[in-house]
């Protein structure tokens, strides 16, 4: 009797661990998503086209790592690109995702989990800007 009710303790532990596992690793691929995201932003040359293939990164680097978010939120922030030539100025990429606790190995515990990343990507001072 003891050692089944102690099988059933450790097998909790363990599949804790596998949670608390797959969690990390949704969070590290919502922070890769986010510099992907704002690196793309970086290296355009218009606000517009920044948007559009930061959001395409950040979803793409989501589908390659095999996070599937229930809503994603991309939210890229190019207000620095007015800047002349010669000033500072980044791109931000903030990610929001919202996993299921069922895909991260919970399958008995309902909801889901909202993650958030955010990266600043340097945009080249010199570099010819729209």
């Amino acid at each position: 009797m003891e050692a089944a009710i102690l099988a059933i303790a450790v097998g909790l532990l363990i599949a804790l661990a596998i949670a608390g596992g797959r969690l990390v690793s949704a969070e590290s691929a919502a922070d890769h998503a986010a510099r992907a995201a704002a690196r793309v932003a970086s290296l355009q040359r218009d606000p517009a086209t920044a948007q559009h293939l930061a959001v395409d990164a950040a979803r793409r680097s989501l589908a390659e790592q095999g996070l599937a978010c229930d809503a994603l939120t991309v939210v890229v922030d190019t207000s620095e690109f007015g800047r002349p030539l010669g000033a500072p100025g980044v791109a931000r990429a903030s990610v929001t995702c919202a996993v299921r606790w069922s895909d991260l190995g919970l399958p008995v515990v309902a909801g889901s989990r909202e993650i958030a990343a955010e990266f600043v990507s340097p945009l080249d001072q010199l570099r010819e800007r729209a």
